[in-house]
């Protein structure tokens, strides 16, 4: 893994208001679902700013809790426009453009990744990033292989989100599909099966703290 400083990379997470989050998500007995969306995002997060510099991470979102944590690491907080996520993806892209760039100067390489991946290690998003920087753009696919858990651009003005039901097949039609065995990458949580996948993996201190889980994350 990279110190977090070397990295080019700048990053959009979009991370939607807790109260309105993981509507699919059946959370166990005694755990409010709010707060484990929240705890997602929190140990998404963690993982990121070991591999990409705080101010090159730009945190779509609303939520009081997420963006306290954001502002803390001296990250940047860019405001929900609340018209669904590929608006809200595109309102962090255009915070991630730098300032003054010509059309023709090449921007920095953009990375979006959601928000929602509470067993993602900084050595696993690191390798995801490493795997995606061969190619001009790439798409990694959820371990379903039909949602996008990452997309990149060489030039993160050139990043097109069309996240939705089926995102993976339409982000493959301009991007290189990669599917690297990186399952903690890989593993996004909308639905309770996916939570128990991404438990039997080894979850973060947030959402562990949330579920009352031993934290196994490596």
């Amino acid at each position: 893994m990279t110190a977090a400083g070397s990295s080019a990379w700048r990053m959009v997470v979009p991370v939607k208001e807790r109260s309105a989050a993981k509507s699919r998500l059946r959370a166990p007995d005694g755990v409010a679902r709010d707060e484990l969306a929240a705890a997602f995002a929190l140990d998404t997060l963690t993982a990121v700013y070991d591999v990409v510099r705080a101010d090159r991470v730009f945190v779509v979102t609303d939520d009081d809790e997420v963006a306290g944590f954001v502002r803390a690491r001296d990250g940047v907080v860019v405001p929900d426009p609340g018209r669904g996520l590929n608006p809200a993806i595109a309102a962090g892209l255009a915070a991630a453009t730098p300032d003054g760039l010509a059309p023709t100067q090449i921007c920095a390489p953009g990375a979006v990744l959601l928000g929602d991946l509470p067993a993602l290690t900084p050595d696993e998003l690191y390798a995801g990033l490493r795997a995606c920087a061969v190619s001009e753009s790439s798409v990694v696919p959820d371990r379903d292989g039909t949602g996008t858990v990452l997309l990149t651009h060489h030039d993160l003005r050139r990043i097109v989100p069309r996240f939705g039901t089926g995102s993976a097949a339409r982000h493959a039609r301009v991007a290189r599909r990669l599917t690297p065995d990186l399952p903690r990458l890989r593993t996004d949580v909308d639905t309770d099966t996916a939570l128990a996948q991404a438990v039997s993996l080894g979850v973060g201190a947030h959402t562990a703290r949330v579920l009352g889980v031993c934290v196994s994350v490596v």
